[in-house]
């Protein structure tokens, strides 16, 4: 037999509902919160207020620099590590630290995966210097311009991925001509000097500073601090966090992390909770490709055509590839594309691996580091 509530109890059980409703929707973002304070503060390009780690690698740097204050050269500097560990995030702060202290002093920044020829670098200059007759010019007539302007002030030139132009001609115009100067050279390549031709190694005459990984507890470090820039305090779980931490350490890159922070946020946001959790570290793994595709987009043009080949055609030999890309209207060589396909490897884009084949060997090239061919269980 069924009894009925009296109105009070009534009352009381719409009051507990309501409140249980509530508690519900507690948990959730309204239209206008988000858990990021600054998302820009997760990008490759942001610029730190410090670069936490790096501090005597910048002080050395900045002791190669100081000369051009009194007007006099500087010592040539090449920079070496793996990919992302602060290189270039490094010597863009000392840069930007320069700039603060003289405006005297002239800085020039080049993405050698994009300007990856003498002509694109000598066009680069230009623009930075605001030399605007650059039609109908070729490489010298662009440089013997580019050298008038630069000998008039101290200047110093940065070449980021300086590895990345076969063309050594470029460099050896820019350490032998121009006259108060310091040029740093950025590569990831640690025996990337003793490639040079003997010429521009004689000229060059570089102090190396060498960028060592990061250990777990730098990484860590690093990647806590950008948390406090991104997000609202006390939204990302410390469990959801070591995840993340514990990944970047494994793939040795920085910017992974920064790239696996982001998504977990926005996968967070994208559910409209306050806190970011296991579950969207989880989910921002997943896409670990798409931080892959991301970088590629920096590509240089020619690395850009040669990957979309290896990408469309995963598995095969490097010789195969090399015809595809042929075929395809590429021109390079086949030991300058050989060499194009070491540059990929080292910045984590295709995998390369020697494989029996016949009665002799060849190299398999895979589209994806070693790290996308692991499953999401592997590594959580």
């Amino acid at each position: 037999m069924f009894k009925f509530a009296d109105s009070n109890s009534i009352i009381l059980i719409k009051t507990n509902c309501l409140k249980e409703s509530m508690g519900v929707f507690d948990d959730m973002l309204k239209g206008d919160e988000s858990l990021f304070l600054e998302s820009m503060a997760l990008d490759v390009d942001y610029m730190p207020p410090i670069v936490k780690h790096r501090e005597n690698e910048q002080k050395h740097i900045a002791e190669c620099l100081k000369p051009l204050f009194s007007n006099r050269s500087g010592k040539n500097v090449i920079v070496t590590g793996v990919p992302g560990i602060g290189k270039t995030v490094a010597v863009k702060h000392l840069i930007s630290e320069l700039k603060e202290q003289s405006s005297l002093i002239k800085s020039i920044y080049i993405n050698c995966w994009k300007k990856d020829t003498p002509f694109k670098v000598a066009t680069e200059i230009c623009e930075q210097l605001g030399f605007k007759f650059i039609a109908g010019r070729n490489t010298d007539e662009l440089l013997k311009e580019i050298i008038k302007i630069l000998n008039k002030i101290p200047c110093v030139i940065i070449l980021d991925e300086a590895d990345k132009i076969d063309d050594q001609q470029i460099f050896y115009s820019l350490f032998e001509d121009i006259f108060t100067k310091c040029m740093i050279c950025i590569t990831n390549e640690r025996d990337w000097l003793s490639k040079l031709d003997g010429r521009v190694r004689s000229r060059m005459l570089a102090e190396i500073v060498e960028f060592k990984p990061y250990n777990y507890d730098e990484l860590r470090d690093i990647l806590s601090e950008r948390v406090k820039y991104a997000f609202v305090d006390g939204v990302f779980d410390q469990e959801a966090f070591d995840i993340i931490a514990e990944r970047a350490f494994e793939i040795g890159d920085v910017r992974s992390g920064l790239f696996l922070l982001k998504n977990a946020g926005e996968e967070a946001e994208n559910q409209a909770k306050r806190r970011i959790t296991v579950e969207h570290s989880k989910k921002a793994l997943e896409r670990l490709s798409e931080f892959q595709r991301k970088s590629a987009s920096q590509l240089g043009d020619e690395d850009g055509v040669i990957l979309n080949v290896i990408k469309n055609n995963s598995g095969k030999s490097s010789k195969d590839m090399h015809n595809i890309y042929l075929s395809n209207g590429g021109k390079l060589a086949y030991t300058t594309f050989q060499r194009k396909l070491k540059n990929l490897e080292k910045g984590k884009f295709i995998t390369l691996s020697e494989v029996n084949e016949g009665r002799g060997r060849s190299t398999k090239v895979v589209y994806g580091g070693p790290e996308n061919e692991k499953k999401l269980g592997e590594f959580i």
